[in-house]
Formats: structure tokens, sequence, C-alpha cells
């Protein structure tokens, strides 16, 4: 018999299924395809699948490496059981699967040919160490999905005070609408405050969670609720080892349309965490008038272009850099950095003459 020197499971989630795919390597480097098959997303399918999966193992001395992509949040619930259950899970970020996919000029996709792409994937990498995901503290989802919440909360206050301001301005609309609507956008801003208060409190309990943010929050611009939502949509950025695969999961690389003589519209991808840029975008606007290095910058990118927020956007991706950076150094942002480092670097020229 041969020796198996690897255990692959791919899985492609969606929303309300998923489609798994198991696949073993053996010694020789021959792979064999034990199987595909789909799972509801519930508690259900992954212990459906968790014994489809053991009916194909056949050593126990190579446990399976479960793979999937980060897809939103429907891979967590499978990604939580998996890992409670003691398996091996490895969730790889969507642009690098689709990097792989590209590799293996992949023509047809369905959830079946994607699953099995995903095993290849798991198959050709090196899995080990930092591979493997760990999930969020339960604190830190708390945290996340409060974050959420309170995202939620602004864009329908929002839409409420868009809803209010056209009845306002709407021939011989109902007053007692107008007042129900008032109040509607009365319950928003205060439960607003509310998850704003509790996030606060949330963070201060966790001392080097807040010593973190409190550094971040030195950049000009960029508050605590929006670090909180930053670092948690990455989950710490735990899945990123590059500045690139940062900003591609945001959707703010560059995409460029040329060809020949064609000259297209240079503009960003937007595929990415939608949540990210979101929140990225304001403060990207205050820090563009308010901080001193990111309005240079700003000023700079929109020197001789018609569209300014070709600029905002510009400052979204630096915050976004600054913040991944700040946080992984654990490092307190310095506004005008080179000044004082070459300064810094003056008195010490000075000091040994």
């Amino acid at each position: 018999m041969k020796q198996v020197v690897k255990q692959v499971v791919g899985i492609d989630v969606g929303k309300d299924t998923f489609y798994a795919c198991y696949k073993i390597k053996f010694q020789d480097s021959s792979i064999s395809l034990k199987g595909a098959k789909s799972f509801d997303n519930n508690y259900k399918g992954f212990s459906a699948l968790s014994e489809w999966c053991a009916k194909r193992n056949k050593t126990t001395e190579i446990k399976p490496i479960y793979v999937m992509e980060a897809t939103g949040v429907y891979y967590e619930e499978l990604a939580y059981f998996l890992h409670g259950t003691g398996e091996l899970v490895s969730v790889h970020l969507a642009q690098k699967i689709k990097y792989f996919a590209k590799s293996c000029n992949l023509k047809t996709k369905t959830d079946k040919v994607d699953s099995k792409m995903i095993a290849e994937f798991g198959i050709e990498k090196n899995l080990q160490g930092t591979d493997f995901w760990t999930p969020p503290s339960k604190e830190f989802k708390l945290i996340r999905d409060m974050a959420r919440e309170h995202t939620s909360l602004k864009r329908t206050g929002a839409a409420a005070k868009s809803q209010l301001h056209a009845m306002n301005h709407a021939h011989g609309y109902s007053e007692k609408m107008k007042e129900m609507k008032k109040q509607q956008i009365a319950f928003y801003e205060e439960q607003i405050k509310e998850v704003e208060a509790e996030i606060k409190r949330k963070v201060a309990e966790d001392k080097k969670l807040a010593s973190k943010i409190k550094r971040i929050t030195k950049i000009k611009g960029i508050r605590i609720i929006s670090v909180v939502k930053i670092i948690t949509e990455v989950n710490g950025f735990l899945l990123f080892n590059n500045i690139r695969q940062l900003v591609s999961y945001a959707g703010l690389d560059v995409v460029e349309n040329q060809s020949g003589n064609h000259r297209g519209k240079t503009k960003i991808s937007k595929k990415g965490n939608a949540r990210l840029r979101s929140v990225l975008y304001f403060p990207a606007i205050t820090a563009s008038n308010h901080n001193k290095t990111l309005k240079k910058y700003y000023e700079r990118i929109i020197e001789n272009r018609t569209y300014k927020n070709q600029g905002t956007v510009a400052v979204m991706r630096k915050m976004l850099i600054l913040v991944y950076t700040l946080w992984k150094k654990d490092e307190e942002y310095i506004e005008d950095y080179l000044s004082v480092k070459q300064k810094n670097k003056g008195e010490v020229l000075i000091l040994n003459h």
C-alpha cells in the first residue's frame, strides 16, 4: 500500500451550502481524488461532512487539512466547528485562491470545480504553523460583532434621515408620518451611542488591545471606533503577510485599462471588503484636511487632476497601510516622521562631534 503524505479537504463555501472535495497525496507524488459532495451550511451539514471525511481517511498518522477561503462571514461557523473538533483548518484570502486558479488555467467555474481547485491548492502548498487558522477570542469576536452592528445602525439612521428630508420637501406630506420618522431617527441615534459606549468599555477591559488602538488613534482623522472596525474586519491582520495582500483585500488596489494605444480610466478594483472601504472614507477626508503629512500627500495626488476623489482614495489606502504597520510593529504614530528622523539624526551627529 502506498504511503500517504498529505490529506486535504478543499471547501468552497456559499451562503446556504458548501462543496467539499477530498484529495490524498502519496509518497510517490501521485494524487487520488476520494470524492466531492455538497453539504448544507449548518450544524447538520457540518456533522455530515465530518462523517463523510472520516470514511475517506485511511490513516491516523496524517491528519486531513480543511482548506477554505475567507468569504465574508459564511465560512466562519464551519471553521469554528472544525477547529472545535480538533481538525486542522487553513483559511486563505479569496484573492490568493483566485491567483492560484488563474495559474491552473481554469475556465469552468462551479462550486464543485472550485472545491477541487481549493483542494489542489492545499495539496501544492506547504501548509504549516501560521497557515493554520486560529479563531479570535470570544471578546475580540464580540467587539467585531458590535462594530458591525454600529455600522448597520449608522447606515439605517442615514437612510431614515434621507427619508425625512424627502418628506419635508414633499407636498402635503402627513405630519404624523414625519413625527414617526423623527422618533425612528432618535431611536437609532440612541442605539448608536449605546453601542459606541459598549465597544469602548470592552476595548478598555483588554489592556493590550486598548494600548495598541490608542497608539493608532494618534493619526489625526481616525478615532477609536474606526480603528476598532478596521482591526476587527481583518481579524487583527492574522491572514496578511504583506501590504499588497491587505490593499487587495480592501479592494483599494489599482486596476489599469490599457492596451496598445488605448488608455482607459485607471480605478480601484473594489473587489474586496466593502466594510473596510466604508470605514476608511470619512477618516480619509478628515485627514486630507487636518493631518499635516497626509494633507501634503493628498494635495500632491490631486494636483492637475479633475476628480479630487482620487486623492481621497489614495489617502484611504495610505491610512490602511499606516494602521497595518503600527499594529504589526506596535509603534506610536509620528505625524512628520521623516522630519523627526532627520532631526534626531542631526542631534546624534552633533553629540558624536
